[in-house]
């Protein structure tokens, strides 16, 4: 057999050991973004900001439909707040996670319930678009995000 046709064999023998493992850290990479998630719902429900803030990345740029650019160090700043219980709350449903490398992408939909003074609550959906990349101690953290508009809300 000659050297060519042999590395040939070679390589097509290992391919299906490296999607695999490929297929096998997309699927973990997608757990630990789901995990992360459910995390920052738990935390945020109770106004557990310094715990929230776990799921952003240094790098954080988000886009509201309305007011300022999110940013890691606006989020730093309002973990850093003695915690209280919110007046806000929320429901996720994760409707796609792809995986590809080093980044991922989220799309979800939010429930944002509202107590206000009056003790009148009001609900409204949002759909959001997520980026998420991979750090260099293998964690998952938010680097982008946009929502898309609010609306209301009926259960």
């Amino acid at each position: 057999m000659k050297l060519p046709q042999f590395l040939c064999i070679a390589l097509l023998s290992a391919a299906p050991k490296a999607f695999g493992d490929a297929n096998a850290s997309d699927t973990l990479a997608e757990r630990q973004i789901r995990s992360a998630l459910a995390d920052w719902v738990s935390a945020a429900n109770r106004g557990d900001y310094k715990t929230a803030l776990k799921v952003w990345a240094p790098d954080l740029v988000g886009w509201a439909s309305d007011g300022a650019d999110d940013t890691y160090q606006r989020e730093a700043e309002s973990a850093a707040r003695p915690m209280q219980a919110p007046k806000t709350t929320y429901q996720l449903t994760i409707n796609e996670v792809i995986v590809e490398g080093s980044l991922a992408v989220v799309r979800d939909t939010w429930i944002e319930t509202t107590r206000r003074d009056t003790g009148a609550e009001t609900a409204s959906q949002f759909r959001s678009y997520e980026v998420w990349r991979r750090q260099p101690d293998m964690s998952w953290k938010i680097s982008r995000w946009i929502d898309g508009p609010v609306l209301p809300y009926k259960r």
